[in-house]
């Protein structure tokens, strides 16, 4: 299992106080784990950018989950690493890099589609910061999940994606 560790060298995100950016790759995928302490407690966001081999088109950006702990990131950084299709992970639906502007970490929210055949999770930005909205889509059918915290939200989807794996006589 590959951990998430800070990087020993120099790194534009250490001056969040305890809050740091860590990075591991593997051939196919680039994952990075931002910490951050918000109001709403320890948050540990997981994003994976998946390595193009042709290097004149777009990296595509995934979120893999929001935790409270860091444990539960590299659980489901070993789960991704073993067989992909097992993290529901997010293409962002609004791409964005990792980065510090006047001081202040920017980051990728919780949002976006995961989309495997006809079956889909949709998590949505709400008029609340903290809360997404959640909706499971197969073929022309859609399920409303709730509206859930980053990290409860993230919970949510993966316990429904793994049920619903465990069922199905083709995985």
């Amino acid at each position: 299992m590959s951990k998430l560790i800070p990087p020993v060298v120099e790194n534009p995100f250490q001056p969040f106080g305890s809050s740091y950016f860590g990075e591991v790759a593997t051939d196919t995928f680039l994952y990075r784990l931002l910490h951050l302490s918000l109001d709403a407690g320890e948050r540990w966001y997981l994003y994976a950018t998946r390595i193009q081999e042709d290097k004149s088109t777009d990296a595509v950006e995934y979120v893999l989950g929001v935790f409270d702990n860091i444990g539960q990131a590299e659980y489901f950084l070993m789960l991704h690493q073993g067989n992909e299709l097992k993290i529901p992970a997010l293409r962002l639906a609004q791409p964005a890099v990792l980065r510090v502007e006047a001081g202040v970490p920017c980051y990728p929210l919780y949002a976006g589609v995961y989309r495997v055949g006809f079956k889909s999770y949709v998590v949505a930005k709400t008029d609340d910061p903290e809360v997404r909205s959640v909706n499971y889509v197969q073929s022309y059918k859609t399920q409303y999940l709730g509206e859930f915290e980053e990290v409860e939200c993230c919970l949510a989807i993966y316990t429904h994606f793994d049920t619903r794996l465990r069922g199905c006589s083709m995985c």
